[in-house]
């Protein structure tokens, strides 16, 4: 019981996003493509945790990992900055945006200009599912109301920052696909984009958590995130006049 109700709780906020996002694309994508690609965003969870892991160990080989990704008066500041903030922006929006590259882009349902957003979003929910699933198995059973209040949290929180990260960098995938000779450097720039807001992210969460005063925090935390989804619905509106995509190359 205490596994079903979390699983449901967990997957619940990236269903919910999945849904509102679907409803931006004019011509539905199959439901086997979006189930394939939520899966490989989920399976890609373990592997960025691994990797984060790794090179948090490179970066101080004398340290427990783990260690470094719990804020205490002896952290030295710019290992939490690398270990908790930049480091996993760097190691999920890559590994979310390589599986839309390697995985999808030369599909043929990919044929449409909102379908790099729309997949990149995919992805980061899968994923985001994942992470919301570690962490609630964490909580006592049947301790509801923490429960509830923690995937709350999340839902406008940490599950939105991977679906609007991955906006971002869809965004600039479909810029790239209709300027070949610049594709490189536009997804460079959207994954960067994708990375800087990730870290900030996660730097204001790790600032409210050891912060006596959390609320001005939490409030740039708030409009950081509003102000990036409309950006990002923005880019919907603005992609849907380009012109359909004839061929992928």
């Amino acid at each position: 019981m205490r596994y079903l109700f979390y699983l449901l709780l967990g997957l619940l906020p990236s269903l919910i996003w999945l849904s509102f996002y679907l409803r931006k694309d004019k011509h539905p994508e199959p439901n086997s493509l979006i189930i394939t690609m939520f899966v490989w965003g989920m399976l890609l969870a373990p592997l960025a945790i691994v990797l984060e892991l790794v090179l948090i160990w490179l970066m101080t080989p004398s340290s427990n990992p783990l260690d470094l990704l719990s804020v205490g008066q002896s952290t030295v500041l710019w290992k939490i900055l690398l270990a908790a903030t930049l480091i996993p922006a760097i190691v999920e929006e890559c590994l979310k945006y390589s599986s839309v590259r390697f995985r999808i882009i030369r599909n043929s349902e990919f044929d449409e200009p909102t379908d790099a957003m729309l997949y990149c979003i995919i992805v980061g929910l899968g994923f985001a599912a994942v992470e919301n699933l570690l962490i609630l198995f964490k909580i006592s059973f049947p301790d509801f109301g923490q429960a509830l209040g923690t995937i709350a949290l999340r839902f406008v929180g940490a599950t939105l920052v991977h679906a609007l990260s991955g906006g971002i960098v869809g965004y600039w995938l479909s810029q790239g696909i209709f300027n070949p000779t610049k594709r490189k450097k536009l997804v460079a720039i959207g994954l960067s984009l994708a990375i800087i807001f990730h870290t900030c992210y996660n730097y204001l969460i790790v600032a409210a958590a050891n912060n006596g005063e959390p609320n001005l925090i939490f409030f740039v935390i708030a409009l950081s995130l509003i102000s990036t989804a409309l950006i990002v619905s923005y880019c919907f509106r603005k992609i849907r006049q380009q012109q359909s995509v004839c061929k992928i190359t």
